[in-house]
């Protein structure tokens, strides 16, 4: 698996400050620069010294990154969620089966595009591999730690691959013979790898990361979602910090 950022809110959290300030102004915030509508908030040294130290948006001075901390946490720390919509981000992910496919695609406030077996030709592809085939130490929400011998697990997984494998193979076949690739499509295995991209704003990410980054998710989503995290952590610095620190959170219905 691997994650990319596709394309993202340039302004990051500075953004998402000077929608929210709009709510606070008598004035129109398109008007004025990020600096001035956020000259009466009000900072403490604890936010001076992080700011200092963090130095995430260099463009700022210190004072004024040191309010934009101030007031991000504030908004947070009241549940006043709606502003994180403003900042947008789009992932593009590579070798995820279509088991994941499935979970990741019932959050709606999501937006996504899939690689199509409609129309790519899956000849050439190798099954991914389950987690509790590879992991001796592997623990499922349904059953726990793994109740299995090495030797045993090690047969299992050749025994999958071997079947998966003679899935791709009929599959070729079948596609080879003139069959349709949506109709030759029906004999592939949910592990089937495929590629996404997909888009969200950073309260629908932290409503997805408060669900699949818990222990009991699914392995391979839960894997997914800490990759994410990464990169979210880098655009909104100070949003995600306090999101680790308190989350998870309600903060979507």
């Amino acid at each position: 698996m691997k994650v990319t950022v596709l394309d993202r809110t340039t302004g990051r959290e500075k953004t998402m400050c000077q929608a929210a300030r709009g709510d606070y102004m008598a004035e129109w915030n398109g008007e004025k620069t990020f600096e001035e509508v956020m000259d009466v908030v009000n900072y403490d040294d604890r936010d001076l010294d992080r700011a200092k130290e963090k130095n995430n948006y260099p463009e700022l001075s210190d004072e004024t990154e040191a309010k934009l901390i101030s007031f991000i946490e504030k908004q947070l720390s009241r549940g006043h969620y709606g502003p994180m919509e403003q900042s947008s981000i789009t992932f593009t992910v590579k070798n995820v089966s279509r088991s994941l496919m499935a979970q990741i695609t019932r959050h709606r406030h999501l937006t996504f595009d899939v690689q199509s077996q409609r129309y790519v030709d899956f000849s050439d592809t190798e099954a991914i591999t389950p987690e509790s085939l590879l992991n001796p130490d592997h623990f499922s929400r349904e059953d726990g730690m793994l109740d299995i011998t090495e030797e045993e697990q090690t047969e299992l997984r050749e025994k999958y691959e071997t079947i998966t494998t003679e899935q791709f193979e009929y599959y070729e076949e079948l596609v080879d013979a003139g069959i349709p690739k949506e109709d030759a499509r029906f004999v592939l295995p949910i592990g089937t790898p495929v590629n996404m991209t997909f888009s969200g704003n950073a309260r629908t990410m932290m409503h997805v990361l408060n669900l699949r980054q818990k222990a009991t998710s699914q392995w391979e989503i839960r894997e997914l979602s800490n990759m994410v995290a990464e990169h979210l952590e880098s655009w909104m610095p100070y949003t995600f910090e306090w999101w680790e620190e308190n989350g998870p959170v309600k903060n979507s219905p």
